[in-house]
C-alpha cells in the first residue's frame, strides 16, 4: 500500500489560513492497541475553550510545509520532539466555519513504537492530553449527528464520544475521514 507524499501540499488556502494537526497514533497496553492522542483546550486560550482536539495549529512561512506545521505545534503543545514522530500522510483538508482555518492533518506513529513518551503539556494551551482507543471511537454507538444552523446555512454536526470525552467541531470532521479511510482499508498498518 503505497501513502500519500507529506511534502509539496499548497500552503496558499486563499481567504482561509492554512494550519496543520497531527494524529498521533501510539500502540498502548499489553494487547499494543492503536490509540490516537488528543489535547482538551485551556480555558485560556481565545477561541474553543475546552474542547477537544489535535495538537496543531497555524502555518508559518519558516514551517516551509504543513507537514512541519504539525511536528512544530504538537511539539510546542504537547512536548513530544519532531524527530521522535514518523509521518506517514495526510488527509483531506477540513474548514473551520468560526476561525476561517483550512486544516490539514497528518497521521503519525512514534518513530520508536516501544519507547515511552513524556508529555510536557504546554500550560497555556493545553488542560488535558488524552490517549483514546481507536477502536472505541470506530464504533458507531459512540458517534451521533445533529443538525445545526450555522451563519444561516443548516450544518449537520458530528459528535464522538468515548466514557466522559465529547469530540466535535473540526476534529470530529477530521476524525470522520480517517475512520471512513479506515474502514476503505488505507490505514491497515495501524492494526497489526
Amino acid at each position: 500500500m503505497s501513502i500519500e507524499p507529506t511534502k509539496d501540499l499548497p500552503v496558499s488556502q486563499g481567504s482561509r489560513r492554512p494550519a496543520a494537526v497531527l494524529m498521533l497514533v501510539r500502540h498502548l497496553g499489553p494487547a499494543r492497541e492503536p490509540h490516537l492522542v488528543f489535547m482538551r483546550r485551556s480555558e485560556k486560550v481565545h477561541t474553543h475553550k475546552g474542547q477537544i482536539s489535535f495538537p496543531g495549529g497555524g502555518f508559518k512561512p519558516e514551517d516551509g510545509t504543513l507537514d512541519v506545521t504539525a511536528l512544530r505545534e504538537t511539539f510546542e503543545e504537547v512536548g513530544i520532539p519532531p524527530e521522535r514522530i514518523r509521518v506517514l500522510g495526510p488527509l483531506p483538508a477540513v474548514d473551520t466555519v468560526v476561525s476561517n482555518f483550512l486544516i490539514t492533518p497528518f497521521v503519525g506513529v512514534p518513530v520508536d513504537p516501544t519507547a515511552s513518551i513524556e508529555y510536557i503539556p504546554d500550560g497555556f494551551e493545553v488542560a488535558e492530553i488524552l490517549e483514546i482507543p481507536l477502536r472505541g471511537l470506530l464504533d458507531p454507538a459512540n458517534h451521533r449527528y445533529e443538525e445545526w444552523v450555522m451563519q444561516g446555512h443548516p450544518r449537520r454536526v458530528v459528535f464522538y464520544q468515548f466514557q466522559q470525552v465529547v469530540i466535535w467541531g473540526a476534529t470530529a470532521f477530521i476524525l470522520t475521514n480517517f475512520i471512513k479511510q479506515i474502514n476503505q482499508g488505507k490505514w491497515n498498518m495501524l492494526f497489526s
